[in-house]
């Protein structure tokens, strides 16, 4: 009897964590995976630690001035700076999948 029981609640518990997995599907299909590089307007150097806004998120770049993030479809303005540079501000076309190359200007 214990067994059984013991048998039933294991059962319960992992259709309940496999149904219950935390993924939205409304909410990846409003999402789009935006990468690019920023790099220098003059010397065409790749710029290491630059912040890159889009809505609520910041993300940062690499050290060969690449970065990635994942944003809402509806959000399409970009805003990147970095010590020394204008910042610089940048449309995404919500529908491309090129990479963008951000050129930042020096002040």
């Amino acid at each position: 009897m214990k067994r059984s029981i013991l048998i039933l609640v294991v059962s319960l518990i992992t259709n309940l964590v496999v149904a219950g997995n935390g993924i939205d599907n409304k909410d990846a299909t409003n999402t789009k995976l935006v990468s690019g590089k920023v790099v220098d307007k003059i010397s065409g150097e790749e710029i290491a630690g630059a912040e890159i806004k889009i809505a609520d998120k910041i993300v940062y770049t690499d050290l060969n001035g690449n970065f990635s993030a994942n944003i809402n479809v509806s959000k399409t303005e970009v805003v990147v700076s970095f010590i020394s540079y204008n910042d610089t501000k940048v449309n995404i076309d919500p529908f491309s999948y090129s990479a963008l190359v951000v050129e930042l200007e020096s002040r």
